[in-house]
């Protein structure tokens, strides 16, 4: 029976590709099956290939411990699960529990993933995998059968099993207790998950399970007062009306429809009927995004409910029009700025959250299928290539949360079974799908063809073949593999110039398109033949493009692609071969920290006056880009200065490249550009002429935190003393009664007129220390909570040093003396950021 079992297993995955498009269009009957488009060579097939295995390398048996632990199952291949396959730590320990939110990812991840793939033995391990998961998963909901005070039908894996009973009850207490768990946020990656087992592995278990879910989340908030409905949904609650829409398309069933409704928050609804410039500044933006996607998707199933269209189609011109950077992603730190403080794109180290672009690339394709808007189409593009492809480590898979757009940042990547951020989970899904908005369609009349990217389509009217190295050059050819009259609708991007062109069969044709500017797509409508040859033309230009609210800073553009430039090098080979000095990069691969995803957090940052800078004329800033090599889209950008307001500055000319294609170094996105005399009037320049000042004044510094500075400087410290790094800057710090000491070298032998520069952050409000020398009391501080003229969070401030104190008692000067920072006994000891000795002015 052994050589029996490939041709069983194949005849399964015929069997399931093809009822699998049966319940794809169900949910996106504009879209084709994901086995239906088959990726050739290039980035995209690259990138999917290598999330397979990064997928297969998870512990599947310890994403579904917290699951397993809720449904209380302790016996059979249960017994001492939770000892043999512990939870996962990050995002899932005391305090703070969202246990869970992976595993639902993780499913939807394999679905997508095995209808994608075209490997039959990779295929079989995803299938073989994703079927595990629902056996457990079915056990875990079945264990709730004979349950009669609201978990019928639940799938949890968060120990919060009584607020849900509350909740069946009307009773929101629990739910807000427990609000920043955001239960409902992951109550619908569980859905999101069964939802896509049935819909692109046809798994008939995951169908019958999402309507035991489906069922319970419409009993959960029968009870729930509509006040209290609305209370209980400012909590972050992720896509749950997105899933309640899906699974009234699925099943039918009205109550689906309505409850959809009701966990729509009505704040969000109704604050976007009219465009509003300002309506989403300072929101957390990930928890906006998937509100507007269930908008979206009960509209598509209610189309007479047009307040939710006008909302949804509103939020998506806001932020992709508005807010959206160079890599088109969005937000700071999770959040949507305002006009105000635009200046943090480029100040803080917390750059676009890849959940965001995730979502809005779910929202894009929605309403490019409600609309055929291509403008719709070129967002997508432009963010798949420029931030979702660059959030994946190429050599190990793994996944990026916060890309900097700070000059000189570099991406922090996850490390499988240990970081399990949200950003892990879209991570694990947009890898997988790739193939998702290649093509669609309206029926059997017009065939869409939204990306360039090489492929093979083969769908029940319409098969061609798509073959390309765009953006590498600019055109793609598509070969008709079945005959049959239809319009076939090519988009043209709307950065493309007006030799925009498509050839069939070698013959041009006359496009009936509005003028280069503008996003559109060519139609063209005939009887085709099997053999038909069709070749687009896209011209690129290279382009540059004013950082969102705060001109000073530009980035680089060449067609659909985001150029960037390293400005440090990962290796020795490398540095002798692009001149720029290795860096091993502070916390580059993250651990199970809380914070390790974060570059504010664990990362190192630099000066933004240490950056390449453009100082000019802004009409000039593109003579300065020479190409180097189209067929690699490589250019070199002349970065030097002949002015002396930087006395250091060295850089010359560095190497622009697909910024996507830039990992493991730091690197440039946004440059900072001016004239000159702007520049010397700046808030820049002037910061680098207090930097100057300050360092002419230096005897001596310490970079606290700093191995090798503190190595250098006799370091000695309590056993509780711990290091850090809190946007961008690094610090020490101690507990109550703990100490920091350095010893700092009075180099030039002054024996008056010294004193410290210390370095603290408001962040530490209330925090209180002694500062001493050499034993001898000098300061008592207190962190205040706000400082005129601090630089964002961080404050300098200078204490003399007595003159007795830096003699001895023969009265020779000190070689150096002994700095020491301890805590109050109520405190612990304020963040140490840097430590100088200075001499007067």
């Amino acid at each position: 029976m052994k050589p029996l079992k490939p041709i069983v297993f194949m005849s399964a995955l015929w069997m399931s590709a093809s009822l699998s498009v049966q319940a794809q269009s169900q949910i996106y009957p504009n879209h084709f099956d994901l086995q239906d488009v088959q990726l050739l060579d290039g980035p995209m097939k690259s990138a999917m290939e290598i999330n397979f295995n990064t997928l297969l390398a998870y512990d599947v048996d310890r994403l579904l411990t917290p699951f397993i632990r809720q449904a209380g199952l302790h016996e059979g291949r249960y017994a001492d699960w939770q000892k043999k396959h512990p939870n996962f730590k990050n995002w899932g320990g005391d305090g703070f529990d969202l246990s869970g939110h992976i595993g639902g990812h993780y499913l939807s991840a394999l679905a997508m993933a095995y209808a994608a793939c075209q490997d039959a033995a990779t295929k079989e391990r995803l299938q073989s995998r994703l079927l595990y998961m629902i056996d457990v998963l079915k056990d875990c909901q079945n264990s709730f059968d004979q349950n009669t005070t609201g978990l019928y039908g639940f799938i949890g894996g968060q120990p919060i099993n009584e607020d849900w009973e509350k909740l069946y009850q009307g009773d929101i207490s629990g739910i807000w207790q427990h609000r920043g768990w955001v239960p409902f946020y992951c109550e619908h990656k569980v859905m999101a998950g069964l939802r896509d087992a049935y819909l692109y592995a046809h798994n008939q278990d995951a169908k019958l399970m999402l309507k035991k879910m489906a069922d319970w989340c419409t009993q959960l908030i029968a009870k729930v007062s509509d006040a209290d409905m609305q209370k209980m949904l400012t909590i972050e609650h992720g896509g749950i009306n997105e899933s309640m829409a899906d699974c009234y398309a699925i099943f039918k069933d009205t109550r689906y429809l309505e409850a959809a409704k009701k966990y729509s928050q009505r704040e969000m609804l109704e604050g976007l009927q009219s465009l509003n410039a300002t309506f989403l500044d300072n929101r957390h933006a990930n928890t906006q995004v998937p509100k507007y996607i269930g908008f979206e998707r009960i509209v598509e199933e209610d189309p007479a409910a047009l307040q939710y269209a006008t909302a949804a189609s509103n939020f998506w011109q806001d932020v992709a029009h508005h807010r959206t950077v160079c890599i088109g992603g969005n937000s700071i730190s999770e959040h949507f700025l305002s006009k105000t403080n635009s200046n943090r794109y480029i100040d803080n180290l917390e750059g676009p959250e890849s959940c965001n672009t995730n979502n809005m690339l779910k929202l894009s394709e929605m309403l490019s299928d409600r609309t055929h808007d291509a403008g719709y189409a070129d967002f997508y593009e432009y963010a798949m290539w420029n931030h979702i492809l660059s959030t994946q480590d190429p050599q190990t898979g793994g996944y990026v949360y916060f890309t900097t757009l700070r000059p000189q940042g570099y991406r922090i990547y996850s490390v499988p079974n240990q970081g399990m951020w949200c950003c892990v989970g879209t991570g694990m899904e947009n890898h997988s799908k790739y193939g998702h908005f290649v093509y669609t369609h309206d029926g059997d009349r017009t065939l869409y063809v939204n990306l360039f990217t090489a492929s093979k389509l083969d769908g029940k009217k319409f098969k061609l073949t798509q073959q390309t190295n765009y953006p590498y050059e600019p055109k793609t050819t598509i070969t008709i593999e079945k005959s049959g009259r239809y319009a076939i609708a090519i988009r043209r991007p709307w950065w493309t110039t007006s030799d925009y062109r498509i050839q069939v069969n070698g013959q041009t044709q006359q496009l009936n398109i509005p003028s280069a500017g503008t996003s559109a797509y060519a139609t063209l409508e005939r009887k085709w033949k099997k053999g038909d040859v069709i070749t687009v033309d896209i011209p690129m230009t290279l382009r540059q493009e004013a950082c969102p609210n705060y001109e000073d800073y530009i980035a680089f553009e060449y067609g659909p692609i985001l150029l960037g430039a390293q400005t440090t090098s990962q290796n020795e080979a490398e540095a002798r071969a692009t001149g720029l000095q290795v860096e091993k990069l502070q916390n580059e691969y993250a651990g199970d920290g809380r914070m390790d995803h974060s570059p504010g957090a664990v990362g190192s940052s630099k000066s933004l006056i240490s950056a390449p800078m453009l100082i000019g004329e802004r009409s000039e800033v593109l003579r300065r880009v020479k190409t180097l090599d189209l067929s690699k889209l490589t250019f070199t950008v002349d970065v030097s200065r002949t002015d002396s307001l930087i006395g250091n500055y060295a850089w010359k000319s560095l190497t622009l490249k697909p910024f996507y294609s830039i990992h493991h170094s730091r690197y440039m996105c946004y440059w900072y550009q001016q004239t000159l005399g702007n520049y010397a009037k700046s808030d820049i320049a002037m910061h680098e002429a207090a930097r100057q000042a300050l360092d002419a004044r230096t005897i001596d510094f310490v970079a606290t935190g700093e191995q090798q500075s503190e190595a250098g400087h006799e370091y000695k410290y309590s056993d509780d003393s711990n290091r850090g790094n809190w946007h961008g800057e690094t610090y020490r710090d101690a507990q109550p009664n703990g100490y920091i000491q350095y010893a700092l070298y009075n180099k030039d032998k002054q024996k008056d007129g010294l004193s410290l520069l210390c370095r603290f952050a408001t962040s530490d409000r209330g925090r209180m220390a002694t500062l001493t020398v050499d034993g001898v009391k000098i300061a008592d501080i207190k962190i205040p909570s706000h400082v005129e003229g601090a630089e964002g969070i961080f404050f300098n401030v200078e204490y003399p040093i007595p003159a007795n104190l830096l003699v001895d008692a023969k009265g020779k000067v000190k070689e150096k003396v002994a700095v020491k920072l301890t805590a109050s006994s109520s405190t612990p000891c304020p963040g140490f950021y840097y430590l100088r000795l200075l001499k007067s002015n």
